[in-house]
């Protein structure tokens, strides 16, 4: 189910003072440990990610033991804290809530067509160790949707790409497809000088 891109994960997945461990090493009491060490709190420090794996991780299993959720539930949860202008893909939650599972910090259960989601002892006694950094990362969330003031930039990005996706499917000629790259690169570099 991981594919490829399981291995380049697990890198991730060590926690400072626990190096040389993959995602299921022995930490204390000889429990796994799942989570990567945070590039700068949510966000992302390489590439064009919005979240920083390890610190999606651990809002997830925030979210987790809140409730218990479906994965589509923790997509719409994550969306809702940001006002709109981020909701990850299923292709980030699914794998990476099977992971949490096979690290023990959650158990899933069926339920209907889908799956819910509940936090184990072993998640709650990680979320109880790594409070105040969940914290941070959550205030640092708040910090960004408060500065987007209910923008619903988002919602105007979804709308973009349906949109495009829309025209793209009709007849469009090559001066058309030149127009849309134009005015996108307009809106692009108008966005870069605000």
């Amino acid at each position: 189910m991981f594919g490829r891109h399981h291995k380049r994960d697990c890198a991730d997945w060590q926690m400072a003072g626990h190096e040389g461990r993959g995602p299921f090493g022995r930490g204390p009491g000889g429990r796994g440990v799942p989570f990567g060490r945070h590039h700068g709190g949510p966000f992302g420090g390489r590439g064009p990610r919005m979240f920083d794996p390890g610190a999606l991780r651990l809002v997830v299993l925030g979210l987790i033991a809140e409730e218990p959720r479906h994965g589509y539930d923790i997509i719409k949860a994550l969306e809702a804290m940001f006002d709109g202008t981020y909701s990850p893909s299923p292709g980030a939650i699914y794998p990476m809530l099977q992971m949490l599972e096979e690290a023990d910090l959650v158990v899933s259960e069926a339920d209907g067509n889908k799956r819910l989601y509940r936090i184990t002892d072993a998640g709650k006694a990680y979320l109880e160790e790594n409070a105040a950094e969940l914290e941070r990362i959550r205030a640092q969330i708040r910090h960004v949707s408060g500065r987007m003031g209910g923008a619903a930039i988002g919602e105007e990005m979804r709308g973009l790409g349906f949109a495009l996706r829309q025209k793209m499917r009709g007849d469009w000629s090559r001066e058309q497809v030149e127009k849309a790259r134009e005015i996108l690169k307009k809106a692009r570099r108008e966005i870069e000088d605000l």
